[in-house]
């Protein structure tokens, strides 16, 4: 076969591949919604409820012991994302649901952008990953927490903006404190102090503002729902317990592991390897977390689009997770694709980037269409 049929072939499968299949996807999830009277499950059964209880006066935040925790469905945020959905509630849960999947669309794209990712594949492929549509599906805030990692990343030596950005992303989630660790392994200090500064005064006047309902009660809450969802969760420590282990030693791993990550962070940060620190302290905030949903590793766009803003291996793998399970983790094989997919796809961002030279060599031998 000569070189233009293969380019055209290569032309063809990526725009049926890659443009036109992650179509059908993202129509699923609207049509459900609009069309099918599904819902957009953690937005309609926790943030939207929380805002509606605030608007009362009401604590948005059950009792430890209240059965809305043992069905998943409580509100264990900081009141800041609770706030954030007031606006929400002028609009029927109908309405509201379908704007927060178009607001969050527009935030997976817009993450995609910051972070200099120019290959139209990229923003097809990623609707691929099962991840993403059930980050889309929930209605979760992942998607906002992986754009606030993006803006970090994008404006690392701005410290007012890096530390605004993480102050508000950690106000809203903790998830990304590793965040913090990178900053400072980076002898960025002045990011660090802003985002400490700027996330616990929103803490405390997101708080204030509810008069501090909840506060007491607030670790009590959180122990609760760990108790009740860390074995459930698509995890290092679900897996070992999974696999027969006892909880002590499940916990010992998965500490380990998140440690290791950490050290890993602070030891190529101190080599001036931003890009690659970066990419593990990601990686730390998923091993860190003792409740980790399918959606949760939507943070992997992030991930990938740091370490390759060009279409590459890194980008494929999230796919196999179409095999993962989409309500709790599912079967032990199921977890150790979801754990497995997630650390290869790590493992390849980590991959040293190709040396100029090597890139051009690269770039020559595409198709003329594809180096546009």
């Amino acid at each position: 076969m000569s070189s233009n049929p293969r380019r055209l072939l290569v032309l063809v499968a990526s725009v049926l591949f890659l443009g036109l299949l992650p179509l059908w996807p993202l129509y699923y999830v609207f049509a459900n919604v609009i069309f099918d009277d599904a819902i957009v499950t953690d937005f309609r059964n926790t943030f939207y409820p929380g805002a509606e209880a605030i608007l009362r006066g009401d604590s948005p935040y059950p009792s430890p012991s209240d059965e809305v925790v043992s069905l998943g469905r409580a509100f264990v945020y900081p009141p800041l994302v609770a706030m954030a959905v007031v606006p929400f509630t002028l609009l029927s849960v109908a309405v509201a649901e379908v704007l927060v999947l178009v607001v969050l669309l527009a935030a997976l794209l817009l993450t995609l952008r910051v972070l200099g990712v120019r290959d139209w594949r990229c923003y097809g492929i990623i609707f691929l990953w099962q991840p993403v549509i059930a980050a889309l599906k929930t209605g979760n805030i992942t998607i906002l927490l992986g754009l606030g990692a993006a803006l970090v990343w994008r404006n690392r030596d701005r410290a007012p903006l890096a530390g605004v950005t993480l102050g508000t992303a950690l106000a809203a989630k903790l998830f990304l404190w590793p965040l913090l660790v990178w900053l400072a392994a980076t002898r960025r200090s002045a990011a660090l102090a802003y985002s400490a500064v700027i996330g616990l005064l929103l803490l405390l006047v997101s708080w204030s503002v509810i008069g501090f309902a909840g506060l007491g009660d607030y670790p009590d809450l959180l122990r609760r729902l760990q108790d009740v969802e860390e074995a459930q969760s698509d995890t290092v420590y679900a897996l070992v317990l999974d696999l027969g282990a006892n909880a002590s030693l499940a916990r010992l791993l998965s500490i380990g592991l998140a440690a290791g990550l950490l050290v890993g962070c602070v030891l190529l940060a101190r080599k001036g390897d931003d890009r690659r620190a970066f990419v593990l302290a990601l990686a730390a905030a998923l091993a860190a977390s003792p409740i980790v949903w399918l959606h949760y590793y939507a943070l992997l766009v992030v991930v990938v689009a740091v370490a390759e803003p060009r279409l590459g291996p890194a980008w494929f793998v999230p796919i196999v997770m179409l095999g993962s399970a989409s309500t709790l983790n599912g079967s032990t094989l199921q977890t150790v694709l979801t754990v497995g997919a997630a650390a290869l796809t790590v493992a390849l961002s980590l991959r040293p980037l190709p040396t100029p030279r090597t890139a051009a060599v690269t770039r020559r031998m595409m198709p003329a269409a594809e180096r546009r």
